[in-house]
C-alpha cells in the first residue's frame, strides 16, 4: 500500500477530505516530540511514549577504536491490540 493509498483509505473510512487527514499525519509526529521525557499518551494505535537514551561507548567493527553515541530522545510506539495481527 502507497502513502496515497493509506490516505484515500481513511479519508473514504471517515468523511474527512483527504487533505485534512495528510495534515493531520504529518503533525503527528510533531505534537508526539513535545511530550516530556517519560510521558506518554494512549491512543487507538497504542502508547506512545517519550523516551531518553543516555550517552554510551561502543567498539567499532576494528575493535579496537572506541566510539561515543550521543544521548537522545526518541517516541517509540507500543503497538495497540489493533495493530497486532492474530495470525
Amino acid at each position: 500500500m502507497t502513502y496515497d493509498d493509506l490516505v484515500t483509505r481513511i479519508a473514504h473510512q471517515t468523511g474527512l477530505h483527504s487533505d485534512v487527514v495528510k495534515k493531520v499525519l504529518y503533525r503527528l509526529p510533531d505534537a508526539l516530540l513535545e511530550l516530556p521525557v517519560g510521558d506518554d499518551v494512549r491512543t487507538p494505535l497504542g502508547v506512545f511514549r517519550m523516551t531518553k537514551r543516555h550517552e554510551r561507548p561502543i567498539t567499532l567493527p576494528d575493535g579496537e577504536t572506541q566510539a561515543v553515541v550521543a544521548q537522545r530522545t526518541a517516541v517509540k510506539l507500543k503497538a495497540g491490540a489493533r495493530l497486532q495481527s492474530n495470525s
